[in-house]
């Protein structure tokens, strides 16, 4: 019997409305799930100059063996296909989201659903256990994403799971995410526009099985002692307090953003019952997750505007119901429209001032981008491509893009919520630098240990010794957590923390909690609890879930092995190479943000000692120096030959 895994993903054909079944077996154990299964799928599936609004274009829905089990933080789905938010181009990333409708599948018998394809009229996919249909969604076209799900439990009742689009993944906006419940998002990767490219408003789930457990009794001990290990302080240094205020004004409560989760955060996520809307009258209750605190402003700051709590509350709900991805809104769209009036370079946007305290003028703004109408035309196109279209403010855009037309995650730079100063961000910078996106969306562990460091928590936070002492412990590296460091002991956590990355969103479990590395419930700040140690967390859970008898070494080989898969089609897709990779430098040669106390002044990249990092980087990967590019033996060594072959006969392995 198969534990962990249904068995079976379902592959739905749009075009031909073929319903079909695939073998989960044909890729677990050796790729996990989620995204180690997609980055098979995408090397066998997808040929090169596949668009993201191209038919054949598979959307991917992925979960993993620990998805709708009683792990903890274990309820997230791996969103994969070709995005269409991709520049210069559009290539295959990744996305995640999370709720509960990954575990829903997972009690309706499938490890993930794979759609290719395009119908001809608007379509919604209806699972209910083994019964599967396409059915018509004329009436559900041109809802948001609340109306939709709203109408969609009505019809098939109240315990089933949506995943949908909204207005803005109807019209092909390259921002456009897949939600779900009030405010779960795949929100990178402009994968609602996937699903609007192919007619495909929503996905509804309903499953009434379970998720079978090799050992149940070892498993559940585990769940517990780990649960409870991940609890304030030990998880978060920073205080999950609510304000008083809101919780008797609003009804403000923590909620959790997937099934499974624990954790109290101190930042997000937080429920409200009841906040007085501003732009229409009434009241709005959901959640708030991640950056969407930010619509409220913070005066003096980055964010320097002021809707207020409510009216920031309000325009987040906007921003949903369209379908719209909050970090390009507020990372670099508004940010750049803000320094283009401020230069003088325009005054308004179609004859509306751009009044970032006034909650109309968001309002106004969200809709023309997820209507296409006026300058909203372009900035449905993302913000990377918006200032060619407009032909007006392209130098000042470059400040918010690292590459590959994603905007700033704790890189030091145009991310302005994450404090992370140098020697910090090199890591960030390496990750950068071979990914397909923003790289900290599921790669946070090693940008976290600013969240402990006396920098940004320095009441709360843990000692340099402390840190460095458990970083020594983790990396086998002497410097990597040490703030006078430099260029020292970086390629390692980057290619450490790569392959956690992937193990995350295949497993699949939360970003924010794993891997557990640092804890203030320990003498030494190693996190640890029964037999356990924090970074084998993630292991004990695998193991006594599926009973597959694999070593923490073998686990990691899998994921080196999904990334190894996702840099071949790189190759061969896009001509992926060290001078692509190189691209990123510019951005990081720009001055960082904040300061390191211990050093002189702001840093910023130094090219000639970056490349050293860059050659160290590679040569742990095991790909070729000059290239960088997998060689042959690396990639027969991770049963890659095929791969290797393939590679081989176009000319693409190095040597």
């Amino acid at each position: 019997m198969i534990h962990g895994w249904t068995g079976q993903i379902l592959w739905i054909d749009l075009s031909s409305g073929e319903i079909s079944h695939r073998d989960t077996g044909d890729y677990v154990p050796d790729l996990i799930g989620g995204r180690g299964i997609a980055a098979r799928i995408a090397w066998d599936e997808i040929p090169p100059g596949t668009g993201a609004f191209d038919s054949g274009n598979p959307l991917m829905l992925l979960t993993g063996p620990l998805t709708g089990t009683t792990a903890p933080f274990a309820g997230r789905t791996t969103v994969c296909s070709v995005s269409p938010q991709s520049y210069p181009h559009e290539w295959f990333t990744r996305s995640s989201l999370g709720g509960h409708w990954g575990s829903e599948l997972k009690y309706a018998g499938y490890d993930g659903v794979v759609v290719t394809g395009r119908s001809d009229t608007p379509v919604y996919i209806w699972i209910n256990d083994d019964q599967v249909e396409i059915r018509e969604a004329e009436d559900l076209w041109g809802m948001g994403t609340y109306s939709c799900q709203q109408t969609l439990l009505g019809r098939h009742g109240d315990e089933v799971r949506v995943v949908t689009i909204g207005q803005a993944g109807e019209n092909l906006s390259r921002i456009a995410v897949i939600n779900t419940e009030t405010e779960s998002a795949a929100g990178q990767g402009g994968f609602g526009a996937v699903m609007g490219a192919k007619k495909l408003k929503a996905i509804a789930v309903r499953g009434t099985g379970g998720v079978s457990v090799a050992h149940p009794q070892e498993f559940l001990r585990k769940c517990q002692a780990i649960a409870k290990e991940m609890r304030y302080p030990n998880l978060f240094p920073l205080s999950p307090e609510l304000d008083p205020e809101r919780k008797a004004k609003y009804g403000e409560r923590h909620q959790a953003c997937t099934q499974g989760c624990t954790a109290e955060c101190p930042i997000f996520s937080r429920y409200y019952d009841h906040v007085p809307g501003h732009v229409n009258p009434g009241t709005n209750k959901g959640q708030l997750h991640c950056i969407a605190w930010a619509f409220q402003g913070i005066k003096d700051s980055f964010y320097n505007w002021d809707l207020g709590f409510e009216a920031g509350f309000e325009i987040s709900k906007f921003s949903n119901d369209y379908g719209i991805n909050h970090w390009e809104i507020l990372f670099t769209i508004i940010p750049w429209l803000r320094a283009c009036r401020d230069s003088g370079i325009i005054d308004d946007l179609d004859g509306m001032a751009i009044n970032l305290d006034n909650p109309f003028f968001w309002a106004e703004l969200l809709r023309r981008i997820a209507f296409r109408e006026g300058i909203g035309d372009a900035l449905a196109e993302g913000g990377r491509r918006a200032p060619t279209l407009l032909g007006f403010g392209e130098d000042l855009m470059d400040q918010f893009y690292p590459a590959w037309g994603f905007g700033p995650h704790w890189d030091g730079r145009g991310d302005h919520a994450n404090v992370t100063v140098f020697p910090f961000w090199l890591v960030s910078a390496l990750q950068w630098m071979v990914d397909t996106r923003d790289p900290i969306s599921s790669s946070h562990g090693f940008t976290f240990s600013m969240w402990w460091s006396p920098i940004r928590s320095p009441e709360t936070g843990l000692t340099w010794e402390e840190l460095n002492n458990v970083a020594k412990r983790v990396y086998g590296v002497e410097r990597a957590a040490d703030p006078k460091s430099g260029y020292e002991d970086k390629a390692v956590p980057a290619v450490w923390h790569g392959h956690r990355s992937v193990l995350k969103d295949s497993l699949t479990v939360d970003d924010n909690s794993f891997p557990r590395i640092w804890s203030k419930g320990t003498e030494d700040r190693f996190a640890r609890i029964d037999d356990m140690e924090g970074p084998s967390f993630e292991y004990h859970l695998f193991k006594s879930a599926t009973g597959v008898e694999m070593t923490e070494r073998d686990l990691e080989r899998a994921c080196e092995r999904a990334i190894n898969l996702e840099r071949a089609y790189q190759i061969r897709n896009h001509g992926r190479s060290r001078r692509v990779d190189e691209t990123v430098i510019p951005y990081f040669e720009q001055v960082e943000t904040w300061v390191n106390p211990f050093l002189e002044g702001p840093q910023k990249l130094d090219r000639e000692r970056f490349a050293i990092l860059m050659d160290e980087y590679y040569t742990l990967r095991g790909w070729d120096v000059e290239t960088g590019r997998p060689t042959r033996a690396k990639l027969e060594e991770l049963g890659l030959s095929d791969v290797a072959d393939d590679l081989a006969a176009n000319q693409l392995l190095p040597g």
